[in-house]
């Protein structure tokens, strides 16, 4: 068995959350390392994974799972860059947040390392 690329780890993270909170919660233990840098660029910041994880329940409280549009996601080397339309959802399914956002992961060791994403809160655009 080879190991994970940096793009199929990146990929198993971000499916997870759509799973539920139990899933959501895990894909943290399971793909960050425990002193992930994870940045909302220029909003939050945080340097654990248990930071991480605790930025989420702040931002998004009541939230059960994320729903994602990976709309293009590449590797190059050890960074994958993603540019994802993200649904904040509640157990009822409806829908906390949208966000349109670019991100980066940087995979190390087989874990994500360092995790940024640069997001606008305004919805995506339906037009063509």
């Amino acid at each position: 068995m080879h190991p994970l690329s940096p793009l199929e780890i990146a990929q198993s993270f971000i499916g997870e959350w759509a799973k539920g909170p139990d899933h959501l919660r895990q894909s943290f233990t399971d793909w960050l390392a425990k002193d992930v840098l994870y940045e909302n660029v220029g909003l939050t910041k945080a340097t654990t994974r248990e930071e991480a994880y605790a930025v989420i329940d702040t931002f998004a409280p009541g939230l059960d799972h994320i729903s994602v549009d990976m709309l293009a996601i590449v590797q190059d080397g050890e960074r994958v860059f993603t540019e994802r339309v993200d649904y904040l959802r509640m157990k009822d399914g409806s829908t906390l947040a949208t966000i349109r956002l670019m991100g980066i992961f940087v995979v190390r060791e087989g874990r994500i390392a360092e995790w940024r994403d640069y997001f606008h809160m305004a919805p995506p655009s339906t037009e063509g």
